[in-house]
């Protein structure tokens, strides 16, 4: 099977959410799936661990406040569908961490996507990757779905 090109629902894990924040290099795709949602052309899901994760660009290095606020603003975003960690997420989970040799909150992102049963996972992770397709999930790295004549900006 092959990426969709016309997904109805995507899982962005933190990642592609930081990407989106602070404009690196590479996430115009990622921003063209926040301009989908936004139109209300397709569903765009989160878990609340992003909260957590996307607070900075590592440990020792969180985000000055006023990016940070922008960053929470995003992710009470109403565009976006958000994923709550339950104990049947957390049971998942850890069936993909050792079955797919996953790190734990790349195990929770997956686990909280295919509970929300989306069609495209987006991630830049390579353990995540490596995957490719677990419980009909697509996991791929971000890209532009569809043609451009089928969600115009």
């Amino acid at each position: 099977m092959t990426r969709p090109d016309r997904p109805s629902s995507v899982y962005l894990d933190s990642d592609t959410l930081i990407y989106a924040i602070t404009g690196k290099d590479g996430c115009e795709p990622v921003l063209a799936v926040l301009r989908l949602a936004e139109a209300r052309k397709l569903e765009v899901v989160i878990s609340d661990l992003s909260y957590v994760e996307v607070r900075g660009w590592g440990k020792n290095d969180p985000y000055p406040p006023e990016l940070d606020l922008r960053c929470r603003d995003a992710l009470d975003s109403t565009n976006l569908v958000r994923v709550e960690f339950s104990r049947r997420i957390a049971l998942r989970a850890r069936e993909y961490a050792y079955v797919h040799h996953l790190g734990n909150y790349d195990a929770i992102h997956l686990a909280s996507a295919a509970e929300a049963g989306v069609n495209v996972m987006m991630t830049w992770d390579k353990g995540l990757l490596r995957t490719r397709r677990v419980d009909g999930i697509w996991i791929e790295e971000p890209y532009e779905i569809g043609e451009p004549t089928l969600f115009p900006a």
